[in-house]
């Protein structure tokens, strides 16, 4: 992670909104990173696959 460590309570406080250091929404968030950078992978092998197709 870039943005250095993340301090995550031990317990969730339920507040409205969500406080950016509660478990549940920093688990979320890591996740919705993660999608995003397999995402980003996916797109990046297609993209190469089709530049190898089209040398040929």
């Amino acid at each position: 992670m870039g943005k250095g460590t993340i301090k995550v309570k031990k317990k969730c406080c339920r507040s409205q909104p969500p406080c950016k250091s509660c478990p549940i929404v920093v688990l979320r968030n890591l996740l919705r990173e993660a999608k995003a950078d397999e995402v980003k992978k996916e797109q990046k092998k297609a993209k190469k696959a089709e530049k190898k197709k089209n040398a040929k």
